[in-house]
């Protein structure tokens, strides 16, 4: 949907987001993506300022000056004396001026509120996906900086409660990369667009260890014998542009437990323990290799 300032700024935010973002609830990387759309999106700003007129959200002393300061800012740019006013301008353009007022001090409240309330929020879409990822995991594997956190099965594109629509859409806003987009597609379980984004980044000269291993992820999940031959080897490229990347040789260690290769996934299962010995991902690393190992 286009932005009623002509420019394209991603789908417009439905009345449950705006209601769910006053009220503090979203996820950060939602609540940034919210912030990135309204800034150029006049729609969206004027529905904010409707909603919290609604709400009847509680001022502060500070915020109110704030308010008081952005209303005097535009009275001193835009004030035309009633003198000089054409009869047509009449009763509507007032209100439309005053309408503007409110929009841009209900939203100068909201980015006052933003900057002395809340922690700080991703100012990249690498960012984004990497808060993201400290959300939890649904996956067995490990992308590239992913923190350790335990397994759930809640996660996805149906279950999460995470509009990855709209992340996508304002991460395309933000400029990002196909390396960005294929790590969201793959915590959207999009395995399909994910293989597509991550394959354009591993083209792109000097793919780092990071793009070759969350390549291999996204192939070892879509499944089937051909791509669980790609991943291994999206693996092994990984290591031999850094023979100690961590979560390559973990994720190999659950290639070859999946093709009952006990003995090698024994072997990298202790190769990673000699690279990790004391995070969540050694847990389970220990806890794989006494399994293998019986």
């Amino acid at each position: 949907m286009k932005a009623t300032n002509g420019m394209d700024h991603g789908q417009c935010l439905s009345d449950e987001t705006l209601t769910e973002y006053l009220e503090g609830v979203l996820d950060p990387a939602i609540t940034t993506a919210c912030e990135v759309h309204m800034i150029g999106c006049d729609h969206c700003r004027e529905e904010l300022a409707l909603y919290m007129r609604v709400m009847q959200l509680n001022i502060t002393p500070a915020e109110d000056a704030h308010i008081n300061r952005i209303a005097d800012s535009w009275d001193r740019r835009k004030h035309v004396s009633s003198d000089t006013l054409p009869a047509a301008w009449g009763h509507k353009n007032f209100f439309l001026a005053l309408m503007t007022v409110a929009v841009a001090a209900v939203f100068g409240v909201l980015l006052f509120w933003s900057s002395t309330h809340k922690p700080p929020e991703p100012q990249s879409p690498a960012e984004v996906v990497q808060l993201l990822l400290a959300q939890g995991r649904a996956s067995e594997l490990r992308l590239d900086q992913q923190p350790y956190t335990p397994t759930t099965r809640t996660r996805g594109r149906e279950v999460s409660g995470v509009d990855y629509g709209l992340i996508a859409s304002e991460m395309v806003y933000m400029g990002a990369d196909s390396y960005a987009m294929g790590r969201l597609y793959l915590l959207q379980k999009d395995f399909a667009r994910a293989t597509s984004e991550l394959e354009k980044a591993e083209k792109q000269s000097g793919a780092s260890a990071g793009v070759h291993n969350d390549l291999g992820v996204a192939y070892l999940e879509r499944g089937g014998e051909i791509n669980i031959r790609k991943a291994a080897e999206e693996f092994r490229y990984a290591l031999q542009i850094n023979p100690d990347f961590a979560p390559a040789v973990y994720n190999l260690a659950i290639v070859s437990e999946r093709t009952d290769a006990l003995s090698q996934a024994e072997a990298q299962w202790k190769r990673y323990l000699e690279l990790d010995s004391t995070s969540g991902w050694a847990g389970e690393a220990r806890s794989r290799l006494e399994k293998v190992s019986r």
